[in-house]
């Protein structure tokens, strides 16, 4: 039993430590920060957590099974919204930062947004005017 349980060990480790390097691929290679972004957060997130699952099957005890629960839950918690708001960050910030999306994009649909604004929040008006329902019901009637 104890080879069977060391052998889900590794190939565990050996799926984390292959998801991590693609990861790192991913940020090294990939063009732009919103696909850098998606890389080390989904291919990450999954290595490490593999990595974390395997360290079960190698040391079995409830101390590290404990550790490694809470280890994924942190990550799987965590990394999106940091990523989130890691690439809304250099989105926003863009030129200003140096960042730019990559010439080959085909669809930049945010723009086409406001910016939720404090102003706009604060004395009731819509911050969003190209989405109200008047408008909208306008459009469907005159066509």
């Amino acid at each position: 039993m104890d080879a069977v349980m060391e052998w889900i060990g590794m190939a565990l480790a050996v799926g984390g430590t292959f998801f991590v390097f693609v990861a790192g691929l991913g940020v090294v290679r990939l063009p732009d920060v919103p696909m850098r972004m998606h890389a080390s957060t989904k291919a990450g997130t999954l290595g490490v957590a593999l990595i974390a699952a395997s360290l079960t099957f190698f040391f079995p005890g409830l101390g590290i099974l404990a550790r490694s629960m809470a280890l994924i839950v942190f990550l799987l918690l965590t990394a999106p919204v940091a990523a989130h708001m890691i690439g809304r960050a250099a989105y926003y910030g863009g030129p200003q930062i140096g960042v730019r999306l990559w010439h080959d994009t085909a669809i930049d649909q945010l723009p086409t947004h406001q910016v939720l604004s404090s102003d706009a929040a604060s004395d009731g008006t819509d911050a969003f005017p190209e989405c109200t329902t008047q408008e909208t019901s306008k459009q469907h009637t005159s066509s």
